[in-house]
């Protein structure tokens, strides 16, 4: 049995401003580095309970930035996956959710047509594909090892709505909060999640009390239907 930790980054400046990040970078916020540092600590307990074999990492440095904090406690540095890298929504990065919904009909677009792709960047079909193609290969590859990988909300959320969700179409409902811990165990093609999105290690001012972003009111508004 293969055991994946997944973690997602710590809070940046983009994610305040609820702009569409991608494969571009912000720095953390201080909330965001209270996060990581939290995690950080809380993954030290963690190893104790599944030992690490292997650690793996996103190209981005907000990614880079959590994995680095998490290495000096659980003495592993991590290897730069380039597949671990968040969504690219190509000539449309660094635009607002807002901006995206209003002016692009972006998530709607998607809901229609998975494999639209916006100019030079991804698809929903294509970064599912992407995304859980990743895990797999990690899975594969390290086989009955505890494999932990720092990456992006956007890659956990589509593995978590493939694997245990109603399909790629379900991830806003399994989006993680920065830092959020998701412990996923694999045999035989068989999968159990342990753990999901799990915040339990972050202190009170490090958790954000209200969602108000885009994806909250996405799924509030299909809840409502």
């Amino acid at each position: 049995m293969t055991t994946l930790i997944l973690v997602r980054h710590g809070e940046t400046e983009a994610n305040v401003r609820q702009v569409w990040q991608g494969s571009l970078d912000a720095p953390l916020t201080a909330r965001g580095q209270e996060q990581v540092q939290a995690t950080a600590q809380y993954m030290a307990e963690l190893d104790a309970q599944y030992p690490i074999d292997a650690f793996y990492v996103s190209p981005l440095a907000r990614a880079q930035s959590t994995a680095s904090a998490i290495a000096q406690n659980i003495h592993l540095n991590p290897t730069i996956e380039h597949d671990l890298r968040e969504f690219d929504l190509g000539d449309w990065e660094g635009r607002s959710f807002l901006d995206l919904k209003e002016k692009e009909n972006l998530w709607e677009r998607w809901r229609v047509e998975p494999s639209f792709t916006p100019p030079n960047g991804e698809s929903p079909y294509s970064f599912n594909r992407r995304a859980v193609a990743i895990f797999e290969h990690l899975a594969i590859l390290h086989p009955e090892k505890t494999v932990l990988v720092v990456t992006h909300g956007g890659l956990i959320c589509n593995l978590l709505a493939t694997w245990f969700g109603t399909g790629p179409g379900d991830w806003m409902r399994w989006e993680p909060h920065n830092c959020a811990i998701s412990i996923v165990q694999v045999e035989a093609g068989q999968r159990q999640a342990v753990v999901v999105n799990s915040i339990v290690h972050l202190p009170a001012q490090a958790i954000i009390q209200n969602d108000n972003s885009i994806y909250a009111t996405e799924v509030s508004e299909q809840a409502e239907k």
